[in-house]
């Protein structure tokens, strides 16, 4: 699995496992729409850490949380 296939599959399961919409986070974190809408489609292949950042914030949690899934091993 490439890292930005990781990153979107991330993505969901954390947006699920809190019973919120990728919008609903992406708008809590200051994400802009366009920005995502270009990671989810695959246009995006590397995503800046700031965007991933933001996408944490938006799910009060940290970018280490984030990054601790085996998809990333």
């Amino acid at each position: 699995m490439e890292l930005n296939e990781a990153i979107i599959e991330r993505m969901k399961e954390l947006a699920a496992e809190r019973n919120m919409t990728i919008h609903q986070v992406i708008q809590k974190g200051g994400l802009n729409q366009a920005t995502i809408s270009e990671l989810m489609s695959g246009r995006t292949k590397h995503p800046k850490v700031s965007t991933i950042q933001k996408f944490c914030n938006g799910l009060d949690i940290t970018i280490n949380t984030f990054f601790d899934s085996n998809k990333f091993q």
